[in-house]
């Protein structure tokens, strides 16, 4: 009877020490061929501060709690936009004063170039006119001259006649009489040459006083040049100012939600100053502390499975990215200070990277902790 409960005894002894010496196997190959460690963090690279651009002032409204999700373009908060708005219309109302102003000035502009291009047909027309006027005035002249010169040398050669009585006394007067009437003629045709040089001296005068009409125009355009820049300057600011005014609204850049909301409405702001922290959970990854011990055969491409404790029956699978290439010591804000000569090894920590592949991404929270498990490659 005692034989049997010592074989029984010495059996269930055997049975505890294989399962144990199983169990040590299995942990000395998991550990072997798998980084484990519980220096785990869920982190985020889209942790985005978000803050009224170039624009400073009272917080009228904020739209969405903390927790919320909000979309990329929404509409998160809003500034008292009063000075900006009527900033916005003084703007507008002087481009519209000076836009008018330059269309009144082109009509007028175009008005006197139509009055001058009438006014130089009308001269050279008249001009024309009286010249070819003056040229057949001109012309009867010499012909009255020529008329006049065979008066003259007839009535000579009748006086001549009529002192040897060889003519009657009537047919003298006769001749005296058309010399007198084409002399007076030629008088008369010499004025009217006269007057229509100086008419032609008046039209030149008239002609070269045009030129002060183009220089009129000139300096009108010149005006209306310097006031189409002053417009485009005026429309550059208008822009700023619309841009401005548009910066009051302070619109989510991310698909994400809201982790932290750190003002309350009536509270003054300025700019870059943050107001929300929105966080984009499509880009949370899996940050983990990994001891330098267990480096061996973690690269970038190893498959990860993550256990975050706060949900310990979701599993979340991933891959490494990244392993940096600087212990997470070398970045603490107050490093060791070995210079006394004193020193205590402790194993450094090496960042690594892991992207979630599979899992429930809305259940994660930035912050979390876990325990991961690395697939080593050899």
């Amino acid at each position: 009877m005692h034989s049997r409960h010592r074989q029984l005894a010495a059996a269930i002894l055997l049975t505890i020490f294989l399962i144990l010496l199983v169990l040590l196997a299995r942990f000395l190959w998991h550990r072997h061929y798998y980084a484990v460690t519980n220096a785990v963090f869920v982190e985020t690279d889209s942790l985005v501060l978000v803050s009224f651009q170039k624009v400073n002032g009272r917080l009228r409204r904020l739209y969405v709690p903390e927790g919320a999700r909000v979309q990329q373009g929404q509409i998160l908060a809003e500034l008292d936009n009063t000075t900006y708005a009527l900033s916005v219309r003084n703007l507008a109302d002087q481009l519209r004063s000076l836009r008018e102003k330059s269309q009144a000035l082109s009509i007028k502009i175009q008005r006197l170039r139509t009055d001058l291009r009438l006014r130089q047909a009308q001269i050279e027309d008249e001009m024309e006119r009286l010249r070819a006027e003056r040229r057949a005035m001109q012309s009867e002249v010499a012909a009255l001259e020529a008329e006049l010169a065979q008066t003259a040398r007839d009535l000579r050669r009748f006086r001549r006649l009529l002192r040897e009585g060889l003519i009657a006394r009537h047919r003298f007067e006769e001749i005296q009489t058309r010399w007198l009437s084409l002399t007076q003629k030629k008088k008369a045709l010499l004025a009217r040459v006269q007057a229509l040089t100086a008419a032609i001296r008046s039209t030149v005068k008239e002609k070269e006083r045009l030129l002060n009409q183009h220089k009129l125009i000139r300096e009108k355009e010149r005006e209306l040049a310097a006031l189409k820049a002053r417009i485009r300057a005026q429309e550059r600011a208008l822009e700023e100012a619309r841009v401005l005014l548009s910066y009051c609204r302070l619109q989510s850049p991310v698909t994400g939600y809201i982790a932290k909301r750190f003002h309350a409405p009536g509270d003054v702001v300025g700019p870059g100053e943050p107001v929300y922290a929105v966080v984009d959970f499509s880009k949370l990854y899996v940050l983990v502390l990994l001891e330098e011990t267990k480096l061996r055969g973690v690269r970038p491409g190893c498959e990860a499975r993550i256990r975050i404790d706060a949900y310990p029956h979701h599993p979340f699978y991933g891959v490494v990215t990244a392993v940096l290439p600087a212990t997470a010591a070398k970045f603490a804000l107050v490093p060791r200070d070995i210079s006394a000569g004193e020193f205590t090894k402790v194993a450094q920590r090496i960042p690594v990277k892991i992207k979630i592949t599979r899992g429930d991404l809305s259940l994660l929270r930035v912050g979390l902790g876990g325990e991961v498990e690395i697939k080593r490659k050899f």
